[in-house]
């Protein structure tokens, strides 16, 4: 005759859960014989097992135990799916947040390219009217050969800056060299009275004023992308999409900011 144990280990459950089952049987005997309903001791005593408990609580107590199998693997189930499901939202937000960062970060960067470009060219312009100005100062007869000679050096130097912290600080210096210059020659009565000087400082005034409206665009696009590249989670992605950490700004004098008087 096969017993409840053997049963019980036939069906799969190991020793630990088979002990359960029966103090669970025991428990739900004990509830039994204090029903009102109680079974007729012929039934009991019949339905008796080798451990000594009715095989009708050993029963209850197997599918108690089998309900809690149950409920707990539809924990754990729910537990993987919730943990899958965070997973995926995550995995959907950060490629979310980095479509939409890339497309911001190439948006301030095609902005900081363009306004640099526009810079270079009104820069460009200038330093082709450097020779003319020179040339017009060595005709002076009150120039100052020390200033011109000056100008004439950051003049050479010019197409040998490359790194651009040091092409600004080279524009600087040209500016406030132009500008020395451009007054001395305007303290000369016959240098200024001349067609060449006149035309010359109304083209060098126009060429400044081009350079501070798009130097002031440039530090503007700068400034736009710097902020996003600081922002969340842009400073996160940033250097996964390969963009600049920042860009610099153009800083010019005081005296450069203004106006020109040419």
């Amino acid at each position: 005759m096969v017993t409840i144990r053997e049963q019980l280990a036939h069906e799969g459950f190991t020793d630990q859960e088979a002990e359960a089952i029966f103090r669970r049987a025991a428990e739900l005997q004990s509830q039994a014989e204090h029903l009102e309903t109680r079974l007729p001791r012929a039934v009991v005593d019949e339905s008796a097992a080798a451990v000594g408990i009715p095989r009708e609580f050993v029963a209850q107590a197997i599918q108690q135990l089998q309900e809690e199998r149950t409920a707990r693997r539809a924990r754990r189930a729910a537990r993987r799916r919730l943990a899958r499901a965070v997973v995926i939202s995550v995995a959907a937000g950060l490629m979310l947040a980095a479509f939409i960062s890339h497309r911001t970060f190439n948006t301030r960067l095609a902005a900081v390219e363009a306004t640099q470009a526009q810079l270079d060219n009104v820069l460009q312009r200038r330093h082709d009217l450097i020779p003319n100005l020179i040339a017009v100062a060595k005709a002076s007869a009150t120039q100052e050969k020390d200033l011109t000679d000056a100008l004439g050096r950051l003049y050479q130097e010019l197409p040998q800056a490359h790194a651009r912290a040091q092409k600004q600080a080279l524009e600087a210096q040209v500016s406030d060299t132009v500008t020395r210059v451009m007054t001395r020659l305007r303290a000369d009565p016959e240098a200024a009275s001349t067609a060449v000087f006149s035309r010359l400082s109304d083209e060098m005034a126009g060429a400044e004023n081009r350079i501070a409206v798009e130097r002031k665009r440039y530090n503007d696009a700068a400034a736009a992308y710097n902020r996003t590249a600081r922002g969340f989670p842009a400073f996160l992605l940033r250097p996964v999409l390969g963009f600049p950490r920042q860009y610099g700004y153009v800083h010019v004098s005081d005296e450069a900011k203004r106006a020109p008087t040419f």
